[in-house]
């Protein structure tokens, strides 16, 4: 498990190696503009200014290499590779919606209840 600092907001989040970045920052409770979830769009372009990400596939137009260098990348289809720092813009909307967030800290119910 690795964790995420996103910045300027200070939260912090865990994220399991095999799940992107965006479905990390969604199962924490809070939301981000994305769009397609295959890489071609570019909407949910984020930048890692510590650590290391996976890019997984994504679109050399909606992501140069040039870009790819600077730490940006795709938060639909990047996978972090280690603890990692991410930088949000405007851009990103993101935004926690606390309802979501009381709910995914509850510990979950055994559903294999017998009666």
């Amino acid at each position: 498990m690795y964790t995420i600092t996103l910045r300027p907001s200070g939260d912090v989040l865990s994220c399991r190696p095999d799940e992107t970045v965006l479905s990390a920052i969604l199962r924490s409770g809070a939301s981000v503009a994305f769009s397609c979830r295959g890489g071609s769009c570019g909407t949910c372009k984020m930048r890692v200014i510590f650590g290391q990400v996976e890019h997984g596939r994504c679109s050399a137009v909606v992501l140069p290499e040039e870009e790819r260098e600077s730490g940006w990348f795709l938060s639909c289809q990047a996978r972090v590779l280690s603890d990692a720092t991410v930088e949000l813009t405007a851009a990103n909307k993101y935004r926690v919606l606390t309802w979501l967030r009381q709910l995914s800290s509850r510990p979950q119910m055994d559903s294999d209840l017998s009666g």
